[in-house]
């Protein structure tokens, strides 16, 4: 609390000292992008665009002068985009993806590594660090929030969401219809009910599950083959597909992610609810938190960096980090310190993941560093899944090609 206290004392004084001067202005060209199977709309443009202009807003007494020039680009174009821009000289200061784009941005040579000083250093999880550091020892992008995956479903067809993965099943035998979308990220929640976890780990690792390791991966297998069985329950291939068959009505329930929550609530209004996903048989679902990951462009003249890197440095803080979490309600800090105190202000948090299952959490953490840094792994093990949930590979098939393909990653 004193670290708190100290940083919101040097924000009024820099207000103060700067309150009777004119600044320079320092225009800060950002680009971030939508997931990639988004289409950016008018909307998302307009509502990028307010929510820069809250931020340049709230900032600017630590970085006087900042100015905000936004553009909103999906991760399957922003490279190409990226590309043409630098070449001419005219590429972004900064670029807000998540953590696998940026890795991609980094080895593409259109990003320039981190320079973390030692606050920075402090004021981030370093399991989180980790995911944005390359074989090189260079961070790639800094982390600055969370989004947490949750479980959204329609009050008005669903009185009770599932608390555990056998009640999912009961519910989807009658009427209610539930929506997973089959990327392995956004699949990793259920592992943590079967504890599979360990054996992924210990493959990239270099070495061999042990027996019950295997039988734990082979169950969870099992259960997604089972489940895309199931009459009404539904594996699609994204997030923003799940997301609008709730909203049109033809799904009762879907997993989803803390930063869907505006669009959801603006479509859905008071029908949407919101919890935590399903137990299994072994333990509380485990999900991986989604990186918010900020990068530097390679085109900023020094006053630009100087600026974009003032600005990286505060946004870290933990009043910063409690602040916009608090405010916004759709992200979970990536400092240890706010995550503390957003845990004590928002009513019901002591029920999530990241606050009890911390061997989850880590284990986690080492498998999407290894998939993130490495997108021909990730596809690899995507297609595995994808054999497993069509039925054209038995559980214990795929546990042994996991294996395999993890080992030799390692």
């Amino acid at each position: 609390m004193r670290r708190i206290g100290l940083l919101a004392l040097g924000v009024l004084l820099t207000a103060c000292s700067n309150r009777n001067r004119q600044q320079p202005t320092s225009l800060l060209r950002v680009a971030r992008t939508l997931p990639s199977s988004e289409t950016v709309t008018t909307a998302d443009s307009e509502r990028d665009r307010k929510l820069l202009r809250q931020f340049q807003t709230s900032v600017r007494e630590v970085v006087p002068g900042l100015q905000l020039q936004p553009s909103l680009y999906t991760e399957s174009s922003i490279e190409a985009e990226l590309r043409r821009q630098t070449n001419s000289g005219l590429g972004p200061d900064l670029v807000i993806s998540d953590a696998r784009t940026i890795h991609a941005l980094f080895e593409a040579r259109l990003l320039d590594p981190v320079p973390l000083t030692k606050d920075q250093r402090q004021a981030v999880a370093p399991t989180l660090l980790k995911r944005l550091t390359n074989d090189q020892g260079q961070i790639t992008g800094l982390p600055v929030s969370q989004s947490l995956q949750l479980a959204c479903y329609d009050k008005s067809k669903l009185k009770t969401p599932p608390a555990s993965l056998s009640e999912l099943a009961k519910a989807s035998s009658g009427e209610s219809v539930f929506g997973i979308a089959q990327n392995f990220e956004d699949l990793y929640w259920s592992m943590g009910s079967f504890e599979a976890g360990p054996a992924l780990v210990t493959s990239l690792r270099g070495q061999t599950p042990t027996a019950p390791e295997t039988r734990q991966l082979v169950r969870w297998l099992g259960w997604l083959q089972d489940t895309s069985f199931q009459q009404n329950v539904i594996f699609l291939r994204d997030q923003p597909t799940l997301r609008r068959q709730l909203i049109q009505g033809r799904l009762n329930w879907i997993s989803c992610w803390s930063t869907q929550l505006p669009q959801l609530r603006e479509a859905m209004k008071e029908k949407l609810g919101v919890s935590v996903l399903p137990a299994g048989p072994v333990g509380q679902a485990t999900p991986v938190s989604k990186l918010q990951v900020w990068g530097l462009g390679r085109n900023s003249s020094q006053r630009q960096r100087a600026s974009s890197e003032e600005l990286m440095q505060f946004i870290v803080q933990p009043w910063a980090q409690k602040t916009w979490s608090l405010r916004y309600r759709t992200s979970y800090p990536v400092n240890p310190v706010a995550a503390a105190i957003v845990n004590s202000q928002i009513p019901g948090t002591d029920d999530l993941y990241l606050m009890k299952s911390r061997e989850g959490i880590l284990i986690g953490d080492e498998i999407m560093a290894s998939l993130d840094a490495n997108p021909e792994l990730n596809e690899g093990l995507q297609d595995i899944i994808n054999d497993v949930i069509f039925g054209t590979e038995s559980p214990a098939q795929a546990a042994g090609k996991i294996h395999q393909l993890l080992k030799q990653a390692s």
